[in-house]
Order: C-alpha cells, then sequence, then structure tokens
C-alpha cells in the first residue's frame, strides 16, 4: 500500500533533517529576480489583477525555487519587492496585501488556507516549500487592522509592512520579520512600533532575518548577531548601487566577514535602477556571488555553508 501524502511530506522532512544533522554545513540558494512590474496607476487596481501579477513573479520564483532543490539546497532566499515590485501609494499597494500571522499560531497555509482570511500568497509560497522540501524565504505586505483606541492608528485603519517571511519544508510558516528601516521612497509602509529582532532554529544553524536598508543600522542587523548569536542571516533586498561605499557585493560581503556570520542575499535585478548584486556570503569571504549590470535575467545562485562558522 502506498503511503499517503502527509506522511510522504513528514518522511521526506525527517530525512531532510537527519542528513542536516549529519553534517556541519548546508546548502543555501539566493535568486536574483528581475520582477516583472504592475503598470503605473494612481488608483488600486483590483485583487484579482493584483494577484494576477503576483502569480506572474511567483511562476519565476517557483521554477528557480524547484531548481535549487533539485541540486540540494536546504534553504533558498528570494528578494525583497520580488512578487511585487516597488512603484506603490499607499493606496496602491493594498490589494497586495495579506493579513499575515504571527507564526506561533502553527500554520501550514498549503494543507490549511481557510483557517485565516484569504491568503493565496501564502499559501502558494508554502506549498512551494513543501512540495520541494526546502525553507522559503520571500517578501511580501502584511496588513493589520487598527482603530482609534490606538494613538498611532494610521486615519486609514490600517498598518502596513514591508514583511519577510519563511516557511519551512512542511511548508509552515516559522517566521515573519516587518522591516524597521524603511528607505526613504517606502511611504506605501508603516514603520513597526518596535523594531523585531526574529530568529529561528534549523537543523543547520540559527538564522535571522533582515531587509535591504536594515543592515546599515544597528537594530536588528548588529543586535542578531551580538545578542542574539545566530549564525545565519537572511537578507531579502532591493539594493541600488552606489560608488564608491554602497555597492552590493562588496558591502555585503564585508559585513559577512567584519559580523563572522553567513549572509544570504537575493537582490531584485533591474539594470535601470542600477539593482544587481547578491551572494552567498561567508567571514571567509564570497562563497558565491552575482554581478550583472548588461542583461535582464535573473540568476540562481547555490553554495555549501558552514552551519556554525563562528
Amino acid at each position: 500500500m502506498l503511503p499517503s501524502q502527509p506522511l510522504l511530506h513528514t518522511a521526506v522532512f525527517a530525512l531532510a533533517v537527519l542528513q542536516a544533522l549529519a553534517s556541519d554545513t548546508f546548502t543555501a540558494a539566493v535568486y536574483e529576480h528581475a520582477v516583472i512590474l504592475p503598470d503605473a496607476t494612481d488608483e488600486p487596481v483590483s485583487p484579482d489583477d493584483a494577484l494576477a501579477l503576483m502569480n506572474k513573479n511567483m511562476d519565476v520564483l517557483e521554477g528557480a525555487i524547484k531548481e535549487a532543490a533539485q541540486q540540494g539546497a536546504h534553504i533558498i532566499v528570494t528578494p525583497e519587492d520580488g512578487i511585487y515590485g516597488w512603484h506603490f501609494t499607499r493606496e496602491t499597494i493594498y490589494p497586495y496585501l495579506e493579513d499575515i500571522p504571527d507564526p506561533a499560531v502553527n500554520w501550514i497555509p498549503c494543507t490549511d488556507p481557510t483557517r485565516f482570511a484569504p491568503a493565496p500568497v501564502q499559501e502558494r509560497l508554502s506549498c512551494m516549500a513543501r512540495n520541494n522540501s526546502i525553507y522559503v524565504v520571500a517578501n511580501i505586505g502584511d496588513k493589520k487592522p487598527c482603530n482609534s483606541s490606538d494613538a498611532g492608528c494610521p486615519s486609514d485603519g490600517r498598518y502596513q509592512y514591508n514583511t519577510d517571511v519563511v516557511f519551512d519544508p512542511e511548508g509552515k510558516l516559522v517566521a515573519r520579520y516587518h522591516k524597521y528601516n524603511l528607505f526613504r521612497r517606502e511611504t506605501q509602509f508603516n514603520y513597526p512600533k518596535e523594531p523585531e529582532a526574529v530568529t529561528f532554529e534549523t537543523p543547520f544553524g540559527k538564522f535571522g532575518i533582515a531587509t535591504c536598508f536594515d543592515i546599515l543600522f544597528r537594530e536588528p542587523a548588529v543586535v542578531l548577531v551580538s545578542e542574539l548569536q545566530v549564525d545565519t542571516v537572511l537578507f531579502p533586498t532591493a539594493w541600488m548601487n552606489v560608488l564608491p561605499f554602497l555597492t552590493a557585493v562588496e558591502f555585503h560581503s564585508a559585513w559577512a566577514m567584519g559580523m563572522g556570520v553567513n549572509l544570504l542575499s537575493a537582490n531584485t535585478h533591474n539594470i535601470s535602477l542600477a539593482m544587481t548584486g547578491d551572494g552567498l556570503f561567508t567571514p571567509e569571504g564570497p562563497a558565491a556571488y552575482h554581478y550583472d549590470s548588461g542583461t535582464e535575467e535573473g540568476c540562481l545562485l547555490l553554495a555549501e555553508l558552514s552551519a556554525h562558522p563562528r
């Protein structure tokens, strides 16, 4: 008799855990994505149109995730703004947002999609992780309702956050991070009231999360390393290269070397905005990196890294 699908997924996940425990290394992947951008508009699109655009980007990301898993990757990081782009106002970003619960709720959207409000993006990302037995890191938008009892509640009655999510190889939501240091043009999002230092444990070390502009500040990036003692920082970014000091590969590599941790940096790819450059960076230097200012193609990188580099 053939095993049921849930038992099969559990067995595959358990095997992956045992394999990771048997080694002091793991295979990581990052994908530099040429984001399919929505048409410029001053009015919000319909939720269906927003989802259609996000699905186009997720089609590409899913291909990269499958390829990474087939090559043995345990975890893959995808870029900031990689699912819907960045040209938004507070109003026009709204159809692209979902309510992302606290990971403490112990939720696998792929197998229980109706437990909370409709969340087709989280459901699809969860299924990508589950179907490929890989940790998936993605950047999406979170929305949280509020009212006049909250003195900081925006006039439209909701908070909107630039958010990283992590799904484990079973498809469970294991981490959610709201970006604290917003770049000056990110007026579509709110700042969290307090900086969040988000970590989670894996069979191959302790991981933390930061997003793009965060890396220039103490909180959360330095706190994750110096106080919470993570081994690896996950870093979705939409990084514009600016000479002389803020070029992606050099800055991210130097940060990993200076902090003594792995940095998994996944950038968007848009050469008209000087967005390129990502990699798998270690305290010893880059294990793999990519920089391409001449084409509009995405790029998948993989490398074997130390699970405990310090």
